[in-house]
């Protein structure tokens, strides 16, 4: 053939296939010049051409392959093999054995195309034995394919041929731009069987390299339009509906406006599939409406849902997406003179549900919570806006020519907000994220999908909520350091991860450019507390509830269990046949979370004896401790027997400090101050078994003292424990011995100076609590202070 007639030919092979596919005119001038220079190569190879379209789900690019065999004289036959069922090494014989998949199809059909879908997704034994089909030889192969078009189909990349800025240098420079693109497939993975490999083998990425690489852009709306067009023309053309004469095409706003509320994910397969079942059942509504032969149905718009449409930009298109929102067409249906109008009256938008793919983990999902909806952690919200504003603003890391962060951790206590503020978070950074919790991480297939995902639709953020894992769960975290390392700065992704002991989480993962920011959640502040409280108060109450006092009884009780109490509060008013909440029932229930319920006093064997003996206990700890430790405030002192313990002492908010050295040794002066008391007043009676955890702590403190700490003066700036470890299990073992026995000594003889000072004051302490069972700390002080 002659090159002018060639050269014809392909020119109108060309117009042909752009007016059955559309948005991608720039891929068909590369195929079609692609095919122009294979005709004139004077390459010796087995095969006629091999090619690789990479672009996104729904490009058109196995629709491209089709109508290249159905259009082109060339060929007859194509074959798509879905690449996805071939996970395993041993499928190649169903693929290209003798008798295999491939062979049959080209043996009965020579001149033909194969397609091979999702290359990507084949194990890469699969991958290798491929590529050494397609260029065996016939007599090696036993198949003659020097008239088959090979072409390999892959989403690899796909998040970058999506960025404005790749399209328009891949414009500029195309040679350039297609290395750029090759050097971020070489670095993309996958994981199968959980082994963790390249996503293509580089020696076949080599060989499409060598070849032809053909790159589709993600379809425009206007392209989508286009497609929706020519389904509803056809699905016209296709119906014979009995009793309507005509239907006519609507124009290009009813259109544009069905294929909207195909939003937010609006996709050519979608519409093509959906919109002829869409059509039907408008016009079969029609003419159930009708009851009446139709001589025309014809489809307009109003005014209305005209001035919505002007909106729709491509911003306006990118925001159903981030805020999860779709748009709704109402319609009405009208007859006049046998001629049907439906119409489009209304275009409205609504929020979807959470999930908007229901059926697919990974979820895609978009925050809805801020910092406003979170009681205190002030210092961790300033903290994660700071980040925030990082993540945001890229340029203030590139000027210091470091790369971005990938990952944040949020540790600590269960109950204090980990997850609400991780939550925060990601809304305040405006991404979009994907979640995986609880048994999801178990899965290293889910793990990878999960940062695939999150790599479609960058700059996105991966949630791994409670990645220290529970019950045993072996979390992979090696997986995770792969996906968070295969990362680029073309398809920004990062990782938000919560958990409750940070010591559980692999070291290697939680190293810089992992996890970046590493952030403590501490126990609930005093702010966070009184949110709660306030939520209490809007139940019924008495009105005499002091917020502040309240709030100090919440130390240390996690979100969780401050909205227990309000709720047990409630039933136990309702159980009781009260009528409102008193603080008196509210500090109830706090101390039945925080030291256990109650005991019924008939199981106290000596009831009066027992409330007289761990009064005077209590209030020797509560005395001692009010003279020696003034800095730690007492919240309350009790001798209400309950499963912790028949009765304690407990204190408020305790500030993280150094401690000094008279500090621990009043601390073992208070510890053995109940035992002291109780003695004192019961000397025959006083020695019992209610001061073990007293003396365990008295005991541990002193030997703190002399051989973790080097307070002794006998032993010295020793650290002890680093000998016994390193050297010697003996040194110093009695000089330890006989140093702790001096100082649990001289404590025992100045608790008991400070007992006999302090008499009257237990005293009254001590009567207090018998009469009432409970004293606060200002109480407390009152009776000190009198």
């Amino acid at each position: 053939m002659k090159h002018k007639d060639l050269l014809q030919r392909y020119e109108e092979l060309k117009k042909r296939l752009k007016s059955k596919i559309f948005g991608q005119d720039d891929a068909i001038e590369e195929l079609i010049n692609a095919l122009f220079h294979i005709h004139h190569s004077p390459i010796n190879q087995p095969f006629k051409g091999l090619f690789t379209f990479f672009g996104p789900h729904n490009s058109g690019k196995v629709y491209l392959a089709t109508l290249l065999e159905q259009e082109s004289e060339e060929f007859q036959g194509i074959k798509v093999v879905n690449m996805a069922e071939f996970t395993d090494p041993a499928d190649q014989k169903k693929l290209i054995g003798s008798s295999g998949a491939l062979p049959t199809f080209i043996k009965a059909h020579p001149q033909s195309i194969v397609v091979f879908k999702d290359i990507e997704k084949c194990d890469n034994v699969i991958q290798l034995a491929l590529m050494n089909y397609i260029f065996a030889s016939k007599e090696e192969s036993g198949v003659d394919c020097s008239n088959v078009l090979f072409i390999f189909t892959s989403t690899l990349g796909s998040s970058l041929i999506k960025k404005e800025d790749f399209q328009r240098f891949y414009k500029k420079d195309p040679l350039k731009a297609q290395a750029k693109f090759i050097e971020f497939i070489a670095k993309e993975k996958k994981i199968i069987y959980d082994i963790v490999e390249s996503a293509i083998v580089p020696e076949l990425l080599s060989v499409m390299v060598q070849n032809y690489i053909i790159l589709f852009k993600p379809l425009e709306f206007d392209s989508i339009v286009k497609i929706a067009k020519a389904s509803f023309k056809e699905t016209i053309q296709k119906s014979n509906i009995e009793g309507v004469d005509k239907i006519s095409l609507p124009k290009n706003d009813f259109i544009e406006l069905l294929v909207l509320s195909f939003s937010p994910y609006i996709n050519a397969r979608r519409v093509h599939k959906k919109l002829p079942d869409l059509i039907i059942d408008l016009i079969y509504q029609a003419v159930i409406k009708a009851k009446l032969p139709i001589k025309k149905i014809v489809f307009e718009v109003s005014d209305e849902a005209k001035d919505f449409f002007k909106k729709v930009d491509k911003k306006f298109l990118e925001n159903l997406i981030k805020q999860n929102r779709s748009v709704h067409l109402s319609w009405s249906i009208t007859t006049l003179k046998n001629i049907v109008t439906i119409n489009i009256q209304k275009a409205t938008l609504f929020k979807l549900p959470l999930y908007i793919e229901p059926t697919q983990k990974p979820y895609v999902n978009y925050s809805t919570i801020s910092f406003n909806d979170i009681a205190g952690q002030k210092h961790v919200k300033s903290h994660l806006k700071e980040i925030v504003r990082i993540l945001k603003q890229p340029s203030i890391v590139e000027r210091f020519h470091i790369p971005m962060p990938k990952g944040m951790l949020l540790h600590g206590p269960k109950g204090v907000g980990k997850t609400l503020l991780a939550y925060a978070f990601i809304k305040e950074t405006e991404f979009a994220y994907v979640m995986l919790t609880g048994s999801d991480l178990l899965d290293t297939n889910l793990i990878h999908a999960a940062y695939q995902k999150a790599k479609e639709i960058a700059p996105a953020i991966v949630f791994l909520d409670e990645l220290d894992g529970k019950d045993g769960m072996i979390i992979p975290y090696d997986a995770i350091s792969e996906e968070i390392d295969a990362i680029s700065d073309e398809e920004y992704v990062f990782t938000v991860a919560t958990a409750l002991n940070i010591d559980a989480i692999d070291k290697n993962l939680l190293a810089s450019e992992r996890f970046d920011f590493l952030i403590e959640v501490p126990d609930l502040d005093m702010e966070a507390r009184k949110f709660f409280i306030k939520k209490i108060l809007q139940k019924p109450n008495d009105g005499k509830i002091d917020v502040e006092k309240v709030a100090r009884y919440m130390s240390g009780l996690s979100g969780y269990e401050m909205q227990r109490v309000g709720k047990e509060a409630a039933l136990y008013v309702i159980r009781k046949n009260l009528k409102v909440i008193t603080e008196e029932i509210l500090i109830e229930q706090i101390n039945n979370i925080k030291y256990g319920q109650k005991i019924d006093k008939k199981r106290i064997r000596n009831l009066e004896k027992d409330l007289h003996k761990t009064a005077y206990h209590e209030a020797g700890h509560a005395v001692i401790s009010y003279l020696l430790l003034p800095d730690i405030k007492i919240e309350q002192v009790t001798i209400t027997p309950r499963a912790e313990a028949l009765g304690f002492v407990s204190y408020t908010d305790e500030f993280i400090t150094n401690i000094s050295k008279e500090e621990l040794y009043n601390d073992i002066c208070v510890a053995l101050a109940g035992r002291l008391s109780k003695l004192k007043k019961f000397p025959q009676e006083g020695e019992d078994t209610g001061a073990a955890q007293d003396l365990e702590q008295a005991t541990w403190e002193a030997y703190n003292l002399v051989a973790t700490f080097g307070m002794d003066e006998s032993l010295g700036y020793v650290h002890v424990d680093t000998l016994m470890q390193n050297v010697s299990k003996e040194l110093f073992n009695d000089t330890i011995e006989e140093r702790v026995a001096y100082w649990i000594e001289k404590a025992t003889n100045d608790t008991i100076e400070l007992i006999e000072t302090h008499w009257e004051k237990i005293e009254k302490v001590a009567a207090t609590l018998i009469e009432k069972e409970m004293i606060d700390g200002t109480e407390l002080k009152n009776i000190m202070e009198s």
